[in-house]
């Protein structure tokens, strides 16, 4: 007994030392802990690391081997009898025209931010998943709390409705007590279940750390930006939108790139031949040139695919423009409908709900109304009072798909 006291006081003792999960310590944990995050993040210092060698000329090349080794006769493969014959050392040095190079530089460039932007699109879904998993579950716990405070009500009812069958009075007032007391446990367990599962969704990111006791709520009913137009001005720094610009400067420098080709680029080899005693050594400078003499079979259709490629991602840039643009004005209407249908619960249907309970009460007490008619109007709180928090969590999604939308706007 001893043993068992000890162990429910060392639990609640470990409840009570619990730290409070807040949205914003919920969204540090997160980043820090996702894989996915770190798999980016090192794709864009992969990326980045490749820009200062992106405009370099190739590494030059060395030379070593032997010329005119003679094949036949009394003085075959000697390497000295023969005044031909040559072994060589030297260099070779590739140059590609500068402005080839600082075009690899730009293209290099412009993926090393694709891949920032890309990190950010991440992350900006990665906190938009986590606050919208971390509201769910304070919403179903608030619904939780509620009708566990509404069933012990129902519990009393039911309890009085049973005993004044004794008193001669009908059974039918307890069997109604009774189905509302199975309606707000079978809510209960309704409400327990979707916590349950935000919990179980908020684990994936945050571990052990999702079974905290949550914080305080955000403000939900307000936004720094209050209206779609305002938000659409910045719609350019959402990072979806935003991977497009290196995409299309990538592509740009890709199209360039294809038309400078018919710029040839050229090479100088310097090599010293070392040949037998009785003959000098001699010095070789030889410089080489491309011929792009057939551009129209060659050259011109890689341009014009890449001119193709660069329409491709102006296209695809505009069309995600537009289809972010028409989820920011659904969810502004979303977020500003859903507070408006809160502000009604909260200002008239709830009070108006428990104000008709409260009568229905006070007639029953006085005899006036029988307890099917109470019974009804605590139905009918609970269900506007359930309302009331869905339309609150409603409020909460929508505000979360604005909240996060930038990620340079830090929210909460």
């Amino acid at each position: 007994m001893h043993f068992r006291l000890a162990i429910a006081v060392l639990a609640l003792s470990g409840a009570a030392h619990a730290q409070v999960l807040g949205l914003a310590e919920a969204l540090r944990i997160a980043e820090g802990r996702s894989p996915q995050l770190a798999a980016q993040r090192a794709g864009a210092e992969a990326a980045a690391a490749l820009v200062p060698a992106a405009r370099e000329n190739p590494d030059a090349k060395l030379i070593v081997g032997v010329e005119n080794v003679p094949v036949e006769g009394a003085d075959r493969w000697s390497l000295t009898a023969d005044g031909m014959t040559m072994r060589r050392v030297g260099v070779s040095q590739d140059f590609v025209r500068g402005e080839k190079r600082d075009l690899r530089e730009t293209r290099a460039s412009a993926e090393a931010r694709r891949e920032i932007a890309v990190l950010d699109l991440q992350r900006a879904e990665l906190r938009r998943d986590v606050a919208t998993a971390w509201l769910e579950r304070r919403y179903a716990e608030r619904s939780r709390a509620l009708l566990d405070s509404l069933g012990q009500e129902a519990e009393l009812q039911a309890s009085v409705a049973t005993a004044e069958i004794g008193a001669g009075k009908s059974p039918t007032e307890a069997i109604a007590a009774k189905a509302l007391r199975a309606t707000l446990a079978d809510r209960r367990q309704e409400a327990d279940q979707k916590a349950r599962r935000a919990t179980a969704a908020l684990a994936r990111w945050l571990g052990a750390e999702a079974n905290n006791p949550l914080g305080p709520g955000p403000d939900i009913r307000a936004l720094d930006i209050h209206h779609a137009s305002a938000l659409e001005t910045e719609l350019a720094l959402h990072p979806h939108v935003a991977m497009y610009a290196p995409m299309e400067a990538a592509a740009e420098a890709e199209l360039r790139l294809a038309a400078a080709a018919t710029k040839p680029d050229w090479s100088m080899e310097l090599s010293y031949g070392v040949r037998g005693s009785a003959y000098t050594n001699m010095v070789t400078l030889m410089f080489r040139m491309d011929l792009p003499l057939f551009e129209s079979t060659r050259q011109g259709p890689v341009t014009a695919s890449k001119a193709k490629l660069l329409e491709q991602v102006r296209a695809q840039a505009e069309d995600a423009k537009q289809r972010h643009v028409a989820e920011l004005r659904t969810s502004v209407i979303d977020w500003e409908v859903s507070r408006a249908r809160l502000e009604r619960y909260e200002k008239e249907i709830v009070p108006l709900a428990e104000e008709r309970a409260k009568a229905a009460a006070a007639g029953y007490e006085g005899g006036r109304t029988d307890l099917a008619a109470t019974l009804e109007a605590r139905r009918a709180v609970i269900e506007s009072r359930l309302a009331a928090l869905s339309a609150e969590l409603d409020v909460a999604r929508a505000w979360a798909q604005l909240a996060f939308l930038i990620p340079e706007r830090k929210q909460p």
